[in-house]
């Protein structure tokens, strides 16, 4: 695989070769499988770009409601790509010839022999049964597309009151930054990895796999080791009572298919006690600053301090994640946010104080270049608010756009990374200075 890198859930930069060979492992390149594109395109000067887009291959016939709904600065298409195998359509991107259909919108793809991320979507994650994989690279460079958020309105189609929140709804995504979103030029691939999955339920845990394939389940419940060797085995839990999930499951040669875990911020899984359980963020409050843990008191984010806050959440993102207090002293005392946003804000202290999270939040989308490791959250404890900035880690490395300085969490500080430590850090087409 060249200089590819892995993690437990995602491997990092590869090329055309290596890439066939993953998904070789998925599915038959050469089959005519059922498949379909959802993209949205911006025009900006005349010119129109890919903002993001997704092909996704099933073996499934669900049928896809073919649209192209156009506006002035918007374009939103779903149809099926009839006729063509996988194979041909990765050789395609990989020439920069784009996909293959006569009426679309040019891709502009940046380069040929593109640079490719896949990720494992566990299978609690999405809609179907089994675990799917993400093949993801951005095609298009992402300095040239611009887009606004504003009303859709155009003759002949449906009227949306907030283009970006359209956009969530139309790729089945969470959260869309804008211009500031790092994923701006990126073309998704889709593919179901049918070869296993885990079923986790209100009293037990199960796996299913190919007949074929040797698979265990590895892992541990709140501390109780889970070990399952073949499907006739099962693993008895009320899963609704725990707060600390690590479930694996992986074949012989160790290679992850399926997983649940509180840890893996990205695809996190919930439940009822690690949902609700403000006690375990008090205890970590009071185990004091570590390298997953850094305390704030209030900062307006007109001072020039504000930027300790971008600091903190890109250092944090290039270790291994972690959580950002603000509210809290450095002797771990909760002082909260209440005055400072009050004073700032001159309204009601519940009002002030969710306003200030809203500004905390658009500022880091605004400054890291890796704006979707993080969500912001507030606690109250006996009436005190804190604001919880929880991060974690994206694959290539982060930093801070108008500084550009990446940082990284050693101990209970965030240094700015040395040159010698960002060329060695695994990353994207996209490096610290440069496309």
């Amino acid at each position: 695989m060249g200089n590819s890198y892995m993690s437990l859930t995602q491997t990092l930069n590869l090329r055309h070769d290596a890439l066939i060979e993953r998904m070789a492992v998925l599915v038959d390149l050469n089959a005519q499988l059922p498949c379909a594109f959802r993209g949205v395109f911006t025009q900006h000067n005349g010119t129109w770009s890919l903002l993001m887009g997704v092909v996704t291959f099933s073996e499934d016939d669900d049928e896809l409601e073919a649209c192209n709904h156009r506006y002035p600065d918007f374009q939103f298409i779903a149809r099926p790509l009839e006729g063509v195998t996988l194979s041909e359509l990765m050789v395609r991107l990989n020439n920069g010839e784009g996909l293959p259909f006569a009426d679309l919108p040019d891709l502009s793809l940046k380069d040929s022999d593109l640079n490719w991320t896949e990720s494992l979507i566990p299978s609690h994650a999405n809609e179907g049964v089994y675990p799917e994989r993400l093949y993801s690279s951005q095609v298009c460079a992402s300095s040239s597309i611009h887009c606004h958020d504003d009303k859709l309105i155009a003759h002949g189609v449906p009227f949306h009151p907030s283009a970006f929140d359209y956009v969530r709804e139309f790729l089945g995504i969470e959260r869309f930054h804008g211009s500031s979103d790092g994923r701006k030029g990126e073309l998704s691939i889709l593919i179901p990895d049918r070869r296993g999955y885990l079923t986790v339920s209100d009293q037990e845990v199960t796996f299913s796999c190919k007949s074929d394939e040797t698979y265990s389940v590895v892992g541990a419940i709140d501390g109780e080791p889970v070990q399952l060797n073949n499907p006739a085995e099962v693993f008895k839990v009320e899963i609704e009572n725990a707060s600390d999930v690590e479930l694996w499951l992986i074949t012989g040669s160790d290679e992850i298919i399926d997983y649940r875990s509180s840890s893996v911020w990205e695809y996190r899984y919930d439940t009822q006690a690690n949902n609700t359980d403000v006690t375990k963020l008090l205890q970590i409050i009071t185990a004091g600053e570590s390298e997953h843990c850094e305390f704030k008191q209030y900062i307006d984010l007109g001072n020039r301090k504000a930027w300790e806050i971008d600091k903190a959440v890109c250092a944090f993102s290039n270790h291994q994640g972690g959580k950002l207090f603000i509210g809290v002293d450095d002797d771990t005392r909760i002082i909260g946010i209440n005055e400072g946003c009050q004073r700032h804000y001159k309204c009601d202290p519940r009002d002030a104080v969710e306003r200030y999270r809203e500004a905390v939040t658009k500022r880091l989308q605004e400054s890291l270049i890796k704006n979707q490791c993080f969500e912001t959250y507030l606690i109250d404890h006996n009436e005190l608010f804190v604001l919880v900035v929880e991060v974690h880690k994206p694959r290539g490395l982060n930093y801070l756009r108008l500084k550009n300085e990446a940082y990284i969490r050693r101990g209970a500080s965030s240094p700015q990374m040395a040159l010698a430590e960002v060329q060695a850090f695994p990353r994207e087409t996209e490096t610290l200075g440069r496309v």
